[in-house]
């Protein structure tokens, strides 16, 4: 089964590859393709998320029997999702150069060096965690825990707090811009914005998110004595560290250069240019590597390990596709548009504030940021609002953002409770909560002034 599962999650990558190049239809095959995904990866599932996927996939397969759906409808809706799958599985793709590479020595070369005081070292330690946000996604954090732990605990005056803080915020401002993150395409899937027309607010958003980190613990938790200093022990040489930097950063500006690139030549469409880039960048960086004796062994841990990885959001992805399609198609919308048109002509301009603050309230109650996206950008789309397109995918980002932060229930705060020791109460509530309601109103402001601009 996990053997039938991992070759019909890979087929999915390689249509979205192949398509924008194929002459023909794939769907009719893309769709056959997604229901062994379906009917493989369910048993594999983890309890909570075989749970969702299942009320997801009722619901939408009673909406399509209702309204008679024909077989077109049932295809449509069922793979609407497949491209986000395809994006997981390539990300995961840059595990194979970094483990090759060593790239965690890199890491533990430049925390090794000397900062002046703490709040140089978590300047640093969220704009790494930031970067490596932008390729690895879900790996993101527990690599950066690992890494930086020990080094953390040996300089810093409250090792839990600067970790949290550091690796939360990092990872989560993220999806504002990375062309590879899951929020990023879900919010232009629902909003029909370009990832170009999103990348230069997100990024700058994202930004102001980071320079307020960095002053809100600056000023509020950071102590200000200068930290121990300490030999490096690292057996890398400077010029290979000075190498091995430029090669990360050359692989976030390949993805956003290559992302443009197939924008601008029309190649695809979004979430087939987003799989081409991915592909691309990593399949040259493995290639740099081509020679090295522990390539082939990190391609069999890719396989036997990092796409199995996918299997738990790919049959929800599917399900969560199939039910926001059989939404579409029943007419529900078409009937509550009215009411809920009433609603946002009273609202206003204040829907920029609403749409976040809602998604927060969904993800702190257990409601995954995929899903709010989803769900509240059917919604609005379809609405009459008095805000941009590019605003709303800026709030549905920003919201998605928070979101990360401060749910108890997310994968960020999960990881970091288990790998550094802390309360999840503490990450959420005592650690972030300030910073995200300051950083959740510039935000809004800022998502209101980018749409008169534009």
């Amino acid at each position: 089964m996990k053997l039938l599962c991992k070759c019909a999650i890979l087929v999915i990558a390689i249509i979205y590859l192949l398509q924008p190049f194929f002459p023909g239809d794939l769907s009719h095959f893309l769709f056959f393709n997604t229901l062994i995904v379906l009917a493989s990866a369910l048993p594999l599932q983890t309890k909570s998320f075989k749970q969702i996927t299942l009320t997801f996939l009722g619901l939408g397969v009673l909406l399509l029997v209702y309204t008679q759906a024909a077989y077109n409808i049932w295809a449509q809706t069922t793979i609407s999702m497949t491209n986000v799958i395809a994006i997981l599985i390539v990300m995961q793709l840059f595990t194979i150069p970094i483990e090759v590479g060593r790239y965690s020595e890199v890491i533990e070369f430049w925390l090794n060096q000397s900062f002046a005081k703490e709040s140089s070292l978590f300047l640093f330690t969220t704009l790494l965690t930031h970067l490596f946000a932008s390729f690895l996604l879900f790996g993101t954090v527990p690599v950066m825990v690992s890494l930086f732990g020990q080094v953390l605990k040996n300089s810093v005056s409250n090792f839990e707090r600067f970790t949290a803080a550091a690796i939360s915020r990092g990872y989560a401002l993220v999806v504002l811009w990375a062309p590879g993150a899951i929020n990023v395409f879900l919010v232009l899937q629902v909003t029909g914005v370009d990832w170009m027309d999103l990348f230069v607010p997100g990024l700058l958003l994202s930004i102001i998110g980071l320079l307020l980190s960095y002053y809100f613990e600056s000023k509020t938790a950071l102590s200000k004595k200068p930290l121990p200093s300490k030999s490096s022990d690292s057996k890398l040489p400077m010029p290979e560290a000075k190498r091995k930097s430029l090669h990360i950063i050359a692989v976030v500006l390949g993805l956003v250069f290559g992302t443009v690139l197939f924008e601008k030549m029309q190649i695809g469409v979004s979430g087939n240019r987003i799989v081409l880039a991915g592909f691309i960048v990593s399949a040259i960086w493995t290639a740099y590597y081509a020679r090295d004796p522990k390539l082939p062994e990190t391609i069999k841990q890719y396989w036997d390990i990092g796409v199995l990885k996918a299997v738990d959001l790919a049959a929800l992805f599917i399900a969560m596709g199939a039910f926001a399609g059989a939404i579409d198609h029943s007419g529900i919308l078409l009937e509550i548009r009215p009411y809920l048109q009433q609603v946002a002509n009273q609202v206003g301009i204040l829907s920029l504030l609403l749409v976040p603050v809602i998604m927060i309230m969904m993800a702190v109650t257990g409601i995954h940021p995929f899903i709010s996206i989803v769900l509240l950008g059917k919604l609005l789309t379809s609405l009459q609002l008095p805000i941009s397109n590019i605003s709303l995918a800026l709030v549905l980002s920003l919201g998605g953002s928070i979101s990360y932060i401060l749910s108890p229930f997310g994968g960020i705060v999960l990881t970091l409770a288990k790998f550094i020791n802390a309360k999840i109460s503490d990450i959420t509530l005592r650690w972030n909560f300030a910073f995200s309601m300051v950083y959740l109103l510039i935000g809004i402001l800022f998502s209101y002034c980018w749409s008169l601009l534009v």
